[in-house]
C-alpha cells in the first residue's frame, strides 16, 4: 500500500477497519489511528466498554489494537481509558493486552501514578490486577528517574504490611528483586525466611527464597526487560505471518471436533471479503511482506 494511504481515509473507514480487520492490521493503519484526535474517543469508548471485552471474533481484537493505540498515543487523556483496560483485561483473562499492559503503562508516565497507586491499594481488587498495577508503576521509573522513589515506597508499603495478602506482598517484593532495590533488601530475606518455616505446601504462587534473594543481589544488572515490552510490535509483519500460521494450525486441529467458536483469537476466524468495499473490510488484502505503509 502506498504510504499515505491511510491518512486520506476518513474516521468511519479506519473504525471499520479496526473492528473487521482481526490480528492483521498494519503498523501504519495504527499509527495513523493513534495520530487522529478525533479517534480518542472512539478508542476510549472501545476499551472502557464491558462489551467490548464480551465480543465475538473479529470485533473482539478491537479491544487490543485500541488498548495499544492508545499507549502509543499517550498523554494524560489516555490514563482513565488504560485503567479501565486494565480492569477489564484481568477480569477477562486478556493475555494479549494484560501481559504487555505494565509496558504501556510506563511508558504513558508518571501521570498513571495516582491511578495505579489505588489500584494497589484496593485490597478488593483481585491480586492478578493489584500485579500489573504494581508492574505499571514499576515500568514509569524506567523512563522518569525523578518518580522513583515515591514508586517505590508505594511498592515497598506492600512488602512491608504484614496484614496484607501474602501473594501481594511476594509481587511486590518480586518487582523490588527485579530492580535490586537493596533498601529493601533484608525486609525481602525476612519474608522469604517466613515462607521457609512454613509449609511449602502453602506457599503463594510467585512465592521468592533466600537463595532467589542473594542470587539476585548479586547481579549488577537489573532484570526489567518485561517491564520494557514493545507492544506495537504486533503489528510487524513477521508478527502478523506468525500469529496467521498459528491459527491455521489451530484451526486445523479443531476440523472434526464439535465446538463453539472461542474469543480472543483462540481460533482462526475464515477469511471474508466484502466485494463491495474489499479494501476497507478484507483485512487479507493487507500483505504481511509489504512495508511500504509503515
Amino acid at each position: 500500500m502506498p504510504a499515505n494511504q491511510f491518512k486520506s481515509w476518513p474516521d468511519e473507514r479506519l473504525l471499520d477497519l479496526l473492528f473487521s480487520g482481526e490480528d492483521r492490521l498494519p503498523l501504519g493503519l495504527a499509527l495513523e489511528i493513534g495520530d487522529r484526535e478525533s479517534m480518542l474517543p472512539y478508542l476510549s469508548h472501545i476499551v472502557m466498554e464491558k462489551q467490548s471485552w464480551l465480543a465475538e471474533l473479529p470485533e473482539w481484537w478491537a479491544v487490543v489494537h485500541a488498548t495499544f493505540i492508545l499507549g502509543q498515543r499517550g498523554g494524560e487523556e489516555v490514563v482513565t481509558p488504560l485503567l479501565a483496560a486494565l480492569r477489564w483485561a484481568d477480569a477477562y483473562d486478556c493475555d494479549w493486552v494484560s501481559e504487555v499492559l505494565p509496558s504501556i503503562l510506563g511508558k504513558v508516565g508518571p501521570a498513571m501514578i495516582p491511578g495505579l497507586t489505588a489500584v494497589v491499594r484496593d485490597c478488593t481488587a483481585g491480586w492478578s490486577a493489584r500485579d500489573l498495577a504494581l508492574k505499571g508503576l514499576a515500568a514509569v521509573t524506567l523512563g522518569n528517574p525523578d518518580s522513583t522513589e515515591h514508586v517505590f515506597r508505594i511498592i515497598g508499603e506492600r512488602l512491608m504490611d504484614e496484614g496484607e495478602d501474602r501473594v501481594v506482598r511476594h509481587m511486590a517484593g518480586q518487582i523490588l528483586i527485579d530492580f535490586r532495590r537493596q533498601d529493601y533488601r533484608m525486609a525481602l530475606l525476612k519474608l522469604a525466611r517466613e515462607e521457609w518455616g512454613g509449609s511449602f505446601d502453602l506457599w503463594p504462587p510467585f512465592a521468592f527464597t533466600v537463595e532467589d534473594v542473594d542470587w539476585a543481589f548479586r547481579q549488577n544488572k537489573l532484570e526489567t526487560w518485561h517491564y520494557r515490552d514493545d507492544w506495537m510490535r504486533f503489528y510487524d509483519p513477521a508478527e502478523i505471518q506468525r500469529r496467521q500460521k498459528r491459527w491455521s494450525r489451530e484451526y486445523l486441529t479443531s476440523q472434526g471436533r464439535q465446538g463453539s467458536q472461542t474469543k480472543g483469537g483462540q481460533l482462526l476466524s475464515l477469511p471474508r471479503r466484502d466485494q463491495d468495499h474489499p479494501s476497507v473490510n478484507s483485512p487479507q488484502d493487507f500483505d504481511p511482506e509489504d512495508n511500504s505503509d509503515q
